[in-house]
């Protein structure tokens, strides 16, 4: 139960530092990012990524395997074009529920 509480709670903040690294990707692409926000943004890629790191050990025991790329995008990328089965239709669920939309590109490739 607390493990499930847990992997809960680091997907939600990974999501959440996500979409707003996703938000500020396309306002650098804009020419909108202040200085100010590079700073906060950079802040927030830093805890994005040690979030990254601990989702890839918690979701390690959903999809049952080790991690072999550095983000949880990444697997997700890797797995949703992969060989048919329950690992790639729970990624695809995934990518396409929580990333694809959010990435300024339209599909997030990890």
């Amino acid at each position: 139960m607390i493990y499930a509480l847990i992997t809960i709670a680091a997907v939600y903040l990974l999501w959440v530092h996500f979409v707003a690294i996703m938000h500020l990707k396309h306002m650098r692409e804009d020419g909108l990012l202040t200085p100010a926000q590079k700073v906060l943004g950079y802040t927030a890629l830093a805890i994005g990524l040690v979030l990254d790191l601990f989702a890839q050990i918690l979701i390690s025991l959903v999809f049952r395997e080790l991690p072999r790329e550095w983000t949880v995008s990444g697997r997700l990328w890797r797995l949703s074009n992969g060989p048919d089965g329950w690992r790639k239709r729970l990624a695809l669920r995934l990518r396409t529920a929580l990333l694809d939309s959010a990435d300024p590109k339209g599909i997030h490739r990890g």
